[in-house]
């Protein structure tokens, strides 16, 4: 019987990873180079499909029947001793730390583990989680190696053009890579320029970083280490711990660190946002599960951004703040910390953004860009906007 690996995110608490989680599976999150289903494919060398909220499901793959179900947690960041673990997990097997399970093995799929009915085997290397928004970035450094070691192994990098400097040797560069008199600086970590990438002249990136299938770095880019930018994503300016998914757009000068923004984000000229408060204190960010600001235990933390959310030009972020999925920004001021979804926000006005302008705006959006939106993403954004109509729009949340 074939098997068949299951991301299990139906759980409560992927309401802490809310905006990200509204239009994907928490399986479907990108960190290092690949998604987590991405990683989780190679190294089992099997299909993977989610069990995750009803409405994600059109897109993203239920379990299929006749098949040997390895069910695993989707918050989790794939390691060697994780791996190693879920490969030589027996049939009809639990793996567990802390009394939490990891993982389990099973002949009928069944949605939730069941432990009496399993032989549980204990997982004794440390976890990488995703439980909040800001563990996407603080994980990503370590996924960007994972993944590097993963997708280069019995691989032959290409060679760049003699104009960039390289600095050290821990570099691997993709088919079609077009860069001129860029510095790579491979030291502290490695840098994955996937296929198709272009860099364009006087760059400045050091590693661990990794670049997507399609991305463009702007003239003059500074980026520093712990950086992921997505397929077809466009990035620039000076950003340092940021994780931006697919075809999002920082394409100008301003600061990014210590963010996470979703897809098809765009953030204006001059933006940049603020990651450590004047007072040094640590950072609170507004949780959706708890509804209230939680205390992040850190002191540096930046910006989080649903898909599609934009803000205008050289607007200013402050510490800690969430920008819900579909929002709309541009304000002299600086930005309030929580923005909700699907919100129209300027100096002059806080209201909701109308559905048929907001469906108007992605076809022009589509037609500009050659990327027409499927009908099922569609659907998916329909079903978040009906979740977040329910919420109360109060800015000082």
């Amino acid at each position: 019987m074939l098997l068949e690996v299951v991301l299990h995110d139906r759980d409560p608490w992927r309401e802490h990873l809310l905006p990200m989680a509204y239009t994907r599976p928490v399986g479907a999150f990108r960190m290092g180079v690949l998604t987590i289903q991405e990683k989780w494919q190679l190294v089992m060398n099997a299909p993977v499909s989610f069990y995750t909220e009803p409405y994600l499901q059109d897109k993203f793959n239920s379990p299929p029947p006749s098949a040997t179900y390895l069910v695993i947690r989707a918050n989790l960041c794939p390691t060697a001793d994780l791996v190693h673990a879920v490969l030589t997990l027996e049939e009809e097997c639990i793996l567990e730390k802390d009394d939490d399970w990891i993982a389990y093995k099973v002949r009928t799929w069944s949605p939730q583990p069941e432990r009496s009915t399993l032989r549980v085997r204990k997982f004794e290397g440390e976890l990488g989680r995703i439980q909040f928004l800001e563990d996407i970035y603080l994980q990503n450094a370590q996924q960007i190696v994972f993944d590097f070691d993963l997708l280069t192994k019995d691989k032959t990098s290409s060679t760049l053009h003699s104009s960039n400097l390289v600095i050290g040797d821990n570099i691997y560069v993709g088919t079609n890579v077009v860069a001129f008199a860029c510095t790579f600086n491979t030291l502290e970590g490695p840098i994955y320029l996937a296929d198709d990438v272009l860099l364009e002249q006087g760059s400045h990136l050091k590693g661990p970083i990794a670049i997507g299938k399609g991305a463009k770095v702007k003239m003059g880019s500074r980026l520093y280490p712990n950086v992921s930018v997505g397929p077809k994503a466009t990035i620039g300016g000076e950003v340092n711990n940021t994780v931006m998914w697919e075809n999002s757009a920082k394409g100008h000068d301003g600061y990014l660190g210590c963010a996470v923004i979703g897809e098809g984000c765009n953030l204006g000229a001059g933006t940049s946002n603020s990651n450590l408060q004047n007072n040094w204190k640590i950072v609170k960010l507004y949780d959706y599960k708890l509804d209230k600001w939680r205390k992040t235990g850190r002191h540096k933390v930046g910006t989080f951004m649903g898909d599609l959310a934009m803000c205008g030009i050289n607007s200013s972020i402050t510490t800690g703040t969430v920008i819900g999925v579909g929002a709309q920004v541009s304000m002299s001021n600086i930005i309030p910390k929580f923005v909700p979804d699907f919100s129209w926000m300027t100096d002059e006005k806080q209201e909701t953004y109308a559905w048929n302008k907001f469906e108007d705006m992605l076809t022009e959006r589509g037609r500009l860009k050659n990327q027409e939106l499927q009908e099922t993403d569609l659907r998916i954004l329909w079903e978040v906007y009906c979740l977040t109509r329910r919420e109360e729009f109060n800015i000082t949340k």
